[in-house]
């Protein structure tokens, strides 16, 4: 650490300001499911300016810019995502966020650290979903393929009970971005309480890619 340059410094303080930022939204996308756009705008501004001023004395500009065009390709499948409805707003500016930060690992590797966190993530988002959906078919004694993406809940529980509060069913969600999950739950049940709804977990996407930002950095350090 005796040998610290300040460009290596601020790179490591980027780690942190990425962990931080996510650590904070995080909270807000559990709690609310939405993060204020002011807070990725100021993120996104200050984490790219001090990369690109960290980066740029360690790195040729082509190198630099190329590694810039690489993670911004990266989340392209996230933009894509959201605007089909499938995601949040803010799992892309998170995205976004972490590939102008970070475009260089600075624990070393060759591969843009976005790729490897949106893949970790994705993997431990669906393995979660598959993991509930599955548990709640074995509940409702229920097993068919469509276990595997979504799971068969009783109306009433899913407008009653908190732990189904952020549940979207399956038939009538068209963006979930914006969809108020109990009012996908009544048009699909269609004032039938008892029905069997098929519903499918709004997971907290930020909460994975929290997660993965320590375990992509370190995995990507080795390839």
């Amino acid at each position: 650490m005796l040998g610290l340059t300040p460009a290596s410094a601020i790179q490591y303080f980027l780690i942190a300001l990425v962990i931080g930022v996510l650590s904070l939204t995080s909270y807000y996308d559990i709690k609310y499911r939405e993060v204020d756009t002011y807070i990725w705008y100021l993120s996104i501004k200050i984490g790219f300016v001090l990369s690109f001023t960290s980066f740029y004395f360690l790195y040729p500009i082509r190198v630099l810019l190329f590694y810039y065009l690489i993670s911004l390709l990266s989340i392209i499948g996230i933009a894509i995502a959201y605007l089909t409805g499938h995601i949040g707003g803010g799992d892309l500016w998170a995205s976004a966020f972490i590939a102008l930060s970070l475009p260089i690992n600075p624990l070393g590797g060759i591969l843009p650290p976005i790729i490897l966190i949106l893949l970790i993530g994705a993997l431990l988002e669906l393995s979660t979903r598959t993991f509930m959906n599955i548990s709640a078919c074995r509940k409702a004694n229920i097993f068919n393929k469509r276990c595997l993406s979504s799971s068969p809940i009783k109306a009433y529980d899913l407008i009653k009970e908190n732990k189904y509060k952020w549940y979207f069913a399956v038939s009538t969600s068209k963006d979930i971005s914006c969809d108020d999950p109990h009012e996908t739950v009544l048009m699909e049940s269609k004032g039938d309480f008892n029905k069997i709804i098929w519903a499918e977990p709004g997971l907290p996407f930020l909460v994975f890619i929290l997660i993965s930002i320590p375990v992509g950095l370190l995995l990507g350090m080795m390839i």
